[in-house]
């Protein structure tokens, strides 16, 4: 037996990922999207475990397109809450529990 494609499982992972967001958004009330909140009090820190990379921490650029907001967007986002970005190998990378927070997807 082969051991599994993790890049493979990393696609398969964001768009699970991206459904849950999808089927989320649609059941969601839009008054309750537009509601602010706090930040500090929106999500917790966020685990940091490479694992997790491509499930729970995906690169700008493609967070940019799930949540079909500008890549500087995401960085201004990134800048205001640093819990919301993690730097790898030279490589930023958007918590996709902290951005579905942040922009009201949960």
């Amino acid at each position: 037996m082969t051991a599994p494609d993790p890049q493979l499982e990393a696609y398969v992972a964001a768009a699970e990922a991206a459904l849950a967001d999808l089927r989320r958004y649609i059941g969601r009330d839009p008054i309750a999207i537009v509601q602010e909140e706090e930040p500090s009090a929106l999500f917790p820190e966020p685990d940091r475990r490479p694992e997790l990379i491509g499930k729970d921490w995906i690169e700008a650029g493609e967070a940019a397109s799930r949540f079909n907001i500008s890549k500087s967007k995401v960085r201004r986002l990134c800048r205001d809450d640093d819990r919301l970005s993690w730097k790898v190998v030279g490589r930023w990378y958007v918590s996709v529990p902290g951005m579905r927070a942040t922009l009201g997807f949960e």
